[in-house]
């Protein structure tokens, strides 16, 4: 077959197409998998003790019976279902930081044992509270509208989530301590085996 012939070119492109549904298949795959709550908890050492704290958060297990995981709160517009590639770029580049970050707390080794993980929590928790408040909440946002919230049980919920939207800053933070993880009592003994 010669190079110019357009069955070559066709051959050329039809290639050109597979490799490249290939690759953005194994890439959302690899994605989807690295934002699961339980390559967060288990795969990654340096979170076991944050993972722990979330089964006990209220996002864990909810009463719908729908679980929040770690990427729906801590990724950029990941919770956001109806992102555009744009959107999507960007919730990678944060994904792509947010993994740097803890695997070069791995590779340091300063979340490598239990009390490392306790000694840097207040630290962890405070950048991850700023990276929210600068984003208004929008993981929040992306899950709750929270303008509409109305609990039978709970009338007092609608009125104090009333006007509450996207525009106004708003700290759900401050109100919901134990949303995402609950670290009251013993989480973990500090002096079981360290993660390696």
């Amino acid at each position: 077959m010669e190079k110019n012939s357009k069955w070559y070119l066709a051959g050329i492109c039809l290639i050109g197409v597979v490799i490249g549904i290939v690759f953005v298949g194994v890439l959302t795959s690899v994605v989807h998998w690295a934002g699961t709550p339980k390559f967060c908890g288990e795969f990654c050492h340096s979170m076991d003790l944050t993972y722990q704290a979330y089964q006990k958060g209220q996002h864990f297990r909810t009463a719908s019976g729908v679980s929040a995981g770690c990427s729906d709160c801590h990724l950029k517009n990941h919770s956001n279902e109806h992102i555009g590639p744009v959107d999507y770029t960007m919730m990678l580049l944060d994904k792509a930081r947010a993994g740097s970050i803890s695997l070069i707390g791995q590779i340091q080794g300063s979340l490598s044992t239990h009390e490392k993980q306790i000694e840097k929590r207040a630290e962890m928790a405070e950048a991850v509270h700023k990276q929210m408040i600068e984003r208004n909440f929008s993981a929040c946002r992306g899950c709750h509208d929270v303008q509409n919230m109305y609990n039978p049980k709970k009338p007092m919920v609608a009125a104090i989530h009333k006007g509450m939207g996207p525009d106004k800053k708003i700290d759900c933070i401050a109100c919901h301590k134990t949303a995402g993880h609950d670290y009251s009592g013993e989480v973990a003994k500090v002096d079981e085996k360290p993660a390696n």
